[in-house]
């Protein structure tokens, strides 16, 4: 019933609309009819007693208008004779509608692709119930795992055993729970399956996890409190992701035993599709495991039980009414508690620094922002250059309306002399650009889902190609009305000048013809908007010019290793349930292995490769010198390798030796150190034979220093800066350190997971014969990841590159658009000088002379642009410099680097393929910690 009622009162509005219509006209008509009559009587001929009845009557259609506003016809209906009017007219312009549009689509569709991820990056919170009641513990971000009982500025990262401590002393909260820092690579292979075991991101989350967050399956059921205990059956929850791309949403997969790094887990449930986890990162989780089944997979060094291995991140849902501010000071108070319950543990500086030791509530509707931190002053960078170019299509635009303005001057000096209202003319230009601006707006979002798209893929997927999907480049209610508004605010942009024309006509123009005294009617306005353009374009130029070098200096820059003819394969022991005591002799057979492939020329293992995005830290104690103080730097990172390494990595040893195959488990542990680490702790000495040690001040000759290497940048952080001191260590010598704890964790040191394959000059690796080569060591232990050197250092720049090649798409679109702009004005100009450059020419000027004059114009406008310019590239180019290059000002030879917050001093994230690395341990320091 209520179509045909919503029917039926349309219809009968409009039929009371027509009949007032009908009524004015008659009134109307009634009235010049009597006037007219009455002039006839007085001795008027018809024709003339007709004139002067309605010169005498007024201006019709202004008094028509009068009538309908007393009347108060409805303004939406106004709205739509404007519309109805404002497409026809475009309907009969098709060049210059098709123009227009195309312009606005390329200029609101950037700006649109851009804000779809600002939006999905920096705005989106997580796909979970009233997601503004939970809070973080901590604001860093840190991946994967600290050791120690110091955190500097505050604890953001959490044990196991901390954890539980906070949770049974902190009141305020509904439900507090802990998961991984990260996610880590586990071997999954379905139980009676046909298909090899693959390596896939993985996460432990405590049993209360997903209740807390609100979470319910999708198919199946979620972890519960019961599976998060000892001694409880080992269940997992799959990702819809993986549940419907690798096993085709088959429900037998529920009930399905998988083997999990060798050990049976039961599949209990599928997430929902619209859940990636906690963190946005370009590869989510996709498998959660209870953390109490974290023993299971990694068998040799737990992170579960040492207090302090840190390696949770925390994340609670407070009471209705609750303070954050109060649930933050208790638990201040309870981590003081548990802190000084391990006194008897902590190093002499742990201690002297136990006072300034903190926690922080943050905001965790947007769940763990490390991806966010990453990407957010690049994104924001991009959405100004995008503004920019939106600026350069309004003006664009503008001029075009401007020119279409003075074209149709006339008409609209004619309707204004019949009794047009300004106002109202003003309304129906504004009504033609709003209309243009929409269309290009509707336009805008197909280019904007395409450009999404290309960015997506290309700064946001991982080695193995795959698009994280809590990245999406659908169409949400946001960038709707982002969409929209941005359409609208354009279309009145650039129509305030021709409704600005409209509204100062004069009427007398539409006796005396509109092009006598309107040949330079709306110049000025037209060359301003030129001139604007070309001052745009050149800052968008200047800028992309700017990045391109900066971005070509840094991958350019020494980086201490050959880059041609290696390549890195990834591997993960504990994928395949290796333990320690089978480490060696598994490395021994992969170099036998691989050094048969046709062409390669040496083979060697590391725990990470040069910019691998992996890291490991610690602090070192110079033997014969005092332990450093509370705030001293002591710290350096480090990484343990097989014999022949820096030999095929390229990276010179400048003094004593490197690691060789007599540095076994029996003989003296020694290290290789770098230049940076001589010139930090061991300055004005020579190094070799110098006694080092690191952790603990009482293991200070644990290695004998034999050589010297030339500094290699083996971090992907901090790139603007020197190289940081580093330390090579064999993987056949275990240590053992005074606390147990170091010992147990110093054992996932020795899990190396890149494989450095150097080839014969001329000679090709063969992907399918790493394969094989690896397989025939052992079949169940995959290949994670084959990439040249140089592909791994190019990666390392994929945010600053993308940026760089938008920033040059964005200016040669606006240098483009400048053009058309320029050769617009010019082309308009010409054609209006026509009866003057034919008296030129009549008098004598020739063709080199007329043309030199139109050019003259041209060439002014666009040096005018570039002056204004100018000042204007200096002010971008000191911008992007504190933005994008650490503190100093943008200059070609600056090395680009995008800030990272999370590579700062405090917690490193140590990412691989956008996933951690497996298992990574970091053993405590002076520091308080170091970073993995």
């Amino acid at each position: 019933m209520r179509p045909v009622r919503r029917f039926w009162s349309r219809l009968s509005a409009w039929v009371w609309r027509r009949r007032n219509e009908d009524r004015l006209r008659a009134e109307v008509e009634e009235h010049l009819a009597m006037q007219t009559a009455e002039y006839i009587r007085d001795g008027l001929t018809p024709v003339e007693a007709r004139r002067q009845a309605v010169l005498k009557f007024g201006a019709v259609e202004a008094l028509k208008e009068d009538y309908r506003d007393q009347r108060g016809l409805p303004v939406m209906e106004t709205l739509i004779q404007d519309t109805r009017q404002a497409i026809r007219r475009l309907r009969k312009s098709p060049a210059f509608t098709i123009t227009t549009v195309a312009t606005l689509a390329l200029g609101i569709g950037a700006t649109t692709s851009i804000f779809t991820l600002v939006h999905a990056v920096i705005f989106k919170s997580l796909a979970v119930a009233k997601p503004s009641e939970l809070y973080r513990v901590g604001k860093e971000t840190h991946c994967c795992v600290w050791g120690g009982y110091n955190q500097g500025d505050e604890f953001s990262i959490f044990s196991y055993d901390l954890y539980k401590h906070l949770r049974d002393n902190t009141k305020g909260f509904r439900e507090l729970a802990a998961f991984q820092a990260g996610s880590w690579l586990i071997g999954v292979r379905r139980v009676g399956g046909t298909q090899v075991a693959q390596s896939l991101p993985g996460e432990f989350v405590s049993g209360n996890y997903f209740g807390m967050l609100g979470i319910q399956a999708q198919v199946g059921r979620t972890i519960s409190t019961a599976d998060d205990q000892s001694g409880a059956t080992p269940v997992a929850l799959m990702s819809y992701r993986l549940w419907t791309q690798k096993y085709n949403a088959d429900f037998a997969v529920i009930g399905s035993v998988f083997s999990l790094n060798g050990k049976p887990f039961i599949i209990v449930g599928v997430t929902p599709a619209a859940f990636f986890g906690e963190t946005l990162r370009s590869n989510p989780p996709d498998l959660f495991m209870p953390i109490a089944t974290e023993p299971l997979i990694h068998s040799d060094g737990s992170l579960l039980r040492p207090p302090s291995t840190h390696w949770l991140d925390i994340i609670g849902r407070i009471e209705p009414g609750a303070n954050a501010a109060s649930i933050e000071a208790q638990m201040r108070v309870a981590l003081k508690q548990w802190l000084r319950s391990h006194w008897g543990d902590m190093d002499e500086n742990a201690r002297l620094n136990l006072p300034q030791q903190t926690l922080y509530l943050s905001p965790g509707g947007a769940g763990i922002t490390s991806m966010r931190e990453a990407f957010e002053h690049w994104l924001q960078i991009l959405m100004m250059v995008s503004g920019v170019v939106l600026l350069i299509v309004c003006a664009n635009v503008a001029n075009l309306m401007l020119v279409r303005g003075i074209e149709r001057r006339q008409q609209t000096s004619l309707s204004v002399a019949l009794g047009a209202r300004p106002g109202r003319m003003v309304r129906q230009a504004l009504t033609e650009s709003v209309l243009l601006s929409l269309v290009g707006g509707t336009l805008g979002l197909l280019v904007a889902s395409g450009v999404t798209s290309l960015i997506l893929h290309f700064a946001f997927t991982n080695e193995a190609g795959v698009t994280s999907g809590a990245l999406t480049t659908s169409i949400s209610a946001p960038i709707l009305a982002f969409a929209f508004a941005v359409s609208l605010i354009t279309g009145i942009a650039f129509g305030i000048a021709p409704a600005w024309m409209a509204a100062r006509v004069d009427p007398i123009e539409a006796l005396r013809g509109a092009k006598r005294s309107t040949s330079r009617s709306g110049s000025l306005a037209r060359k301003a908007l030129v001139v604007m353009q070309a001052a745009l374009s050149l800052v968008l130029l200047s800028a992309s010019g700017l990045l391109t070098a900066a971005l070509t200096n840094l991958e350019s820059q020494d980086f201490g290793f050959e880059h041609e003819g290696r390549t890195v394969a990834n591997i993960d022991p504990q994928l395949a349930g290796y333990k320690a005591s089978q480490l060696s002799s598994l490395y021994q057979r992969i170099r036998e292995s691989f050094t048969g492939i046709p062409g390669v020329s040496s083979v060697a293992l590391c725990g990470y490769s040069p910019l691998s995005g992996d890291s490991w830290n610690d602090g070192i104690y110079v033997d014969g010198r005092p332990a450093p103080g509370p705030k001293d730097d002591n710290s350096s990172s480090f990484v343990r390798l097989t014999p022949g390494f820096l030999d095929t990595l390229g990276s010179p040893v400048l003094k004593g030796r490197g690691i060789t195959e007599e540095d076994t488990s029996g003989s003296t542990h020694v290290a290789v150190v770098n230049e940076a680490f001589v010139k930090k702790f061991l300055k004005g000495e020579d190094p070799i034979g110098k006694r080092v040690g690191r952790s603990e001040i009482g293991a200070s000759r644990q290695y004998e220093i034999v050589g010297v290497v030339k500094d290699v940048r083996y971090l992907t952080y901090n790139l603007d800066k020197p190289v940081g001191a580093f330390f090579y260590m064999p993987e056949a010598q275990y240590d053992t350190f005074p606390n147990r704890a170091f010992t147990e964790g110093d054992v996932r040191s020795h899990f190396l997971h890149d494989i450095v394959i150097r080839m014969r000059p001329g000679a090709v690796l063969n992907v399918a014969d790493v394969r094989r080569a690896l397989a025939a060591v052992d079949p169940n232990l995959p290949v994670i990841s084959i990439r040249t050197m140089r592909e791994q250092v190019s990666a390392q720049f994929t945010q600053q590159r993308l940026l760089a090649r938008l920033t040059s798409f964005f200016g040669i679109l606006s240098l483009v658009l400048a053009s058309i702009g320029l050769y617009g004005v010019t082309a308009y100009n010409a054609g209006r000088r026509v009866n003057e450059i034919g008296v030129r020419m009549a008098l004598g000027a020739g063709q080199r002379q007329v043309i030199a004059l139109v050019l003259r114009g041209a060439l002014g406008l666009v040096l005018l642009g570039l002056f204004v310019g100018v000042p204007m590239t200096l002010a971008a180019g000191r911008f992007l410099g504190s933005q994008v290059v650490r503190d100093e000002p943008l200059q070609p030879e600056s090395q680009l680097v995008v800030r990272d917050r999370a590579g700062s001093r405090g917690g490193y994230v140590g990412v691989h393929s956008g996933v951690a690395r497996q298992s990574h341990f970091a053993l405590g320091s002076a520091q308080g910690g170091v970073r993995t």
